[in-house]
């Protein structure tokens, strides 16, 4: 707690509940790829742009985060309407790689060509945790919705999540 930096709280927007430095839930100690997505300047601007509001969802759930040996397994986020997929993480929790793919239910639009090694998903991007940047936003209309399928290749049974960046758009 000594070691980190001072912060003016004149310059923190005490109203904002997704503010790291109001909701002790989100403190660097508990989950730091939490907080580092929560004071990334992006998504400090999407936090302050009418009518959009920026959302996190990770998967699989902790029940199901093991996975065993040579299975898929398929994950229905459970997203809110007009939602708008820009980023996501892919980290295998013991260091070993896995396949992932996202899906639309609705039209059968996939994010990748193929399921991505979840190493080419996990590169660091200066500071701001392990972000995937997609080129293109992906949007998620009514009544469609993400699945994440993460396909273990090892011989054993690995732990791995991912993290879906994105935001809400409401109608304003």
């Amino acid at each position: 707690m000594l070691n980190e930096p001072w912060v003016d709280p004149r310059s923190v927007d005490w109203t904002d509940n997704l503010n790291p430095l109001t909701n002790p839930g989100w403190t660097k100690n508990n989950n730091r790829f939490v907080y580092e997505a929560l004071t990334d300047p992006y998504l400090m601007a999407l936090r302050n742009a009418r009518g959009i509001e920026p959302r996190i969802y990770v998967g699989p759930d902790p029940q199901n985060m093991i996975i065993p040996a040579g299975t898929t397994q398929d994950y229905e986020v459970p997203i809110e309407p007009n939602f708008w997929l820009y980023a996501l993480t892919a980290t295998p929790e013991d260091g070993f790689d896995f396949l992932l793919q996202v899906t639309d239910i609705v039209t059968g639009a996939t994010l990748f060509s193929q399921p991505a090694p979840a190493s080419t998903l996990s590169t660091r991007t200066s500071g701001r945790g392990p972000q995937f940047f997609l080129s293109t936003p992906h949007l998620y209309a009514p009544p469609s919705y993400p699945v994440i399928r993460v396909i273990n290749t090892a011989a054993s049974a690995r732990t791995c999540r991912v993290t879906l960046f994105g935001c809400v758009e409401y109608d304003v």
